[in-house]
């Protein structure tokens, strides 16, 4: 390969990090229309708590006031809510989320750790495998509440002359639930406050999916008209978290048809989002919590976060009124599971997943990926067949990139003849060198063409292979051969023994050394500099993406001996 293609490359290189760099400052695009927005909540007679219906068009005067719960007067109590994909633990004091266990997917790897070293930026880990299926890896935990106990789904009335926490003590209508593949069961928590207002929480879950429904009533009792606001919360806990492993670590939601994010430690004061809420999250890179207003037209969501405390985003509903007897309902989807498109998709929430600027090339390359991996061994297989496929079909532009490199090769003699001769004078030297050209009929920069065109390619298949959940804790070769050393066990993360990128760099400067040393010293020193710094920078990078590059740089050593020998 000619100088002007590792040129080429390193360029292409420098516009994907600005590529990534500005679509990181600047995520904000038109998102596909939410569901339809049902009746805005009303006030109606008190009843028993059932799914939100229509309310009467003359609310009726309410039944006396229920005595407060006896829940109020003994310690709260724990519900558990398991499925085959998750187990959640609801407290009594609130109504609120305790845990949720994710039942397919582990915290962490279970590995023992033999040695470390680090230097600036660069680690190298030796660790003693375990497989997952065996050892006792715990599954993963969606709530960290932090400190203060907060815990989501809390759900808080604040109004004139009342207000009601999110720990309000309610009564569980059954001890737990157990669903399986395709159950459907319902979950009720029935709260009533001191002064009168009584909440009652319905959660309704599905065996076969991570999300579920919450149907609210707010019933007053009180004997006079309120007016106030319920909040919704969803929290999570981020401190010592590593983003780099995450990704993303904070707050995403589509909030007037535009994708909103802030990280983590990003927030200097409290933010308020106002308008057509489609969704609102916390994410954590591989998983989402989510909440979907079902029927609030009006509804504002406020973001707070204070560390160490949790992040802690409410979806605010006004009332503007609600007469004494009478009751308001709300309704909201939920979601808290992981990042999977088969997952999210039949909610609405498959734009949680962000592949940047080229995502229309990343959801078909992680589909195709996802139907090889189905007919080979593991992911790290189906990342190389893809790249093989992926050469494949730019297989011509890249020969007539080698080609005309070749072209160009047989003038250099010329062009240095000429630059020789006219170094006094710029001008007339291009001009010079553009007859030489037009002359032999070579396009000097037909060699980078190729590269560009497949820059989009290369970005989207960053985005896919390093933010995918399919990937998290996906082995290729999980130990080194022989050994119970840890390899690539997980090809999210980096290589913890860098054997991968430093081959890869390997593989880079055979490359230089196919190409003919340039006539420039100046370019000539960044060409012997350049395999080592593209090594640097893949040090810390997946080891799913470095397999993409190792693979496509022996095809493309491959294809240009092959060109050079038999093609030119």
């Amino acid at each position: 390969m000619e100088k002007r293609a590792m040129i080429a490359l390193a360029l292409s290189f420098v516009v994907f990090l600005v590529f990534m760099y500005i679509g990181e400052k600047s995520k904000v695009r038109p998102l596909p229309e939410a569901q339809q927005a049902q009746q805005a909540q009303q006030p109606q007679p008190v009843q028993p708590a059932q799914p939100p219906a229509p309310a009467p068009a003359k609310p009726a005067v309410s039944p006396t006031a229920p005595k407060p719960a006896a829940a109020a007067a003994r310690p709260a109590k724990d519900v558990v809510v398991e499925t085959p994909l998750f187990k959640a633990v609801f407290t009594e004091a609130g109504g609120r989320l305790k845990s949720f266990q994710l039942k397919k997917y582990k915290e962490s790897l279970p590995f023992t750790p033999i040695s470390h070293f680090k230097l600036g930026p660069v680690g190298f880990e030796v660790e003693r495998y375990h497989s997952p299926e065996n050892a006792s890896a715990k599954p993963k935990e969606l709530v960290r509440p932090g400190p203060g106990q907060d815990f989501p789904l809390g759900l808080s009335w604040e109004g004139k002359g009342l207000a009601v926490p999110g720990t309000l003590p309610c009564e569980a209508s059954r001890p737990g639930l157990n669903l399986g593949g395709g159950d459907k069961e319902t979950l009720k928590f029935t709260g009533v406050s001191p002064g009168g207002l009584t909440v009652i929480k319905t959660y309704t879950f599905k065996g076969d999916s991570y999300g579920f429904d919450l149907a609210v009533q707010v019933a007053n009792h009180t004997g006079q008209n309120l007016e106030g606001q319920l909040d919704l919360d969803l929290s999570e806990n981020f401190t010592g978290e590593d983003a780099s492993r995450s990704h993303f670590l904070g707050f995403n939601g589509s909030i007037n048809n535009k994708w909103e994010e802030i990280k983590s430690g990003g927030l200097k004061e409290s933010k308020t989002f106002a308008g057509k809420i489609d969704w609102a999250g916390l994410d954590e890179g591989y998983f989402l919590t989510a909440v979907m207003p079902q029927a609030a037209p009006k509804a504002l969501v406020l973001l707070k976060e204070t560390p160490p405390g949790p992040m802690v985003a409410s979806l605010r509903t006004p009332v503007e009124s609600l007469p004494a007897g009478q009751a308001a309902q709300f309704s909201y989807a939920l979601y808290f599971g992981p990042k999977d498109l088969k997952d999210l998709k039949p909610l609405g929430l498959d734009r949680a997943i962000n592949f940047g600027w080229f995502d229309f090339l990343g959801r078909p390359l992680l589909y195709f990926l996802k139907f090889l991996d189905r007919y080979s061994l593991n992911y790290g297989w189906a990342i190389i067949f893809l790249t093989f496929l992926i050469r494949i079909v730019f297989f011509y532009p890249n020969h007539k990139s080698y080609k005309s490199m070749k072209d160009m090769q047989k003038l250099q003699p010329k062009v240095a003849k000429l630059r020789e001769k006219y170094k006094d004078d710029k001008e007339t030297m291009n001009k010079e060198l553009m007859a030489l050209y037009r002359t032999f009929k070579v396009n000097p920069l037909a060699g980078c063409l190729p590269m560009v065109i497949q820059l989009p390619v290369f970005i989207a298949l960053y985005n896919v292979l390093g933010y995918a959940i399919e990937l998290r804790h996906a082995s290729f070769i999980p130990t080194v051969p022989f050994t119970d050393i840890v390899w690539l066990a997980d090809l999210s993360t980096k290589d913890p023994l860098l054997i991968t990128p430093i081959v890869m760099g390997a593989t880079m400067f055979l490359q230089q050394r196919m190409t003919p040393s340039p006539g420039d010293p100046a370019q000539a020193k960044m060409m012997m500099f350049l395999p080592l710094i593209f090594t640097f920078m893949f040090l810390n990078f997946a080891s799913g993406l470095v397999i993409y590059w190792l693979v496509n740089n022996v095809l493309s050593i491959i294809q240009q001996y092959y060109t050079n020998k038999y093609l030119t």
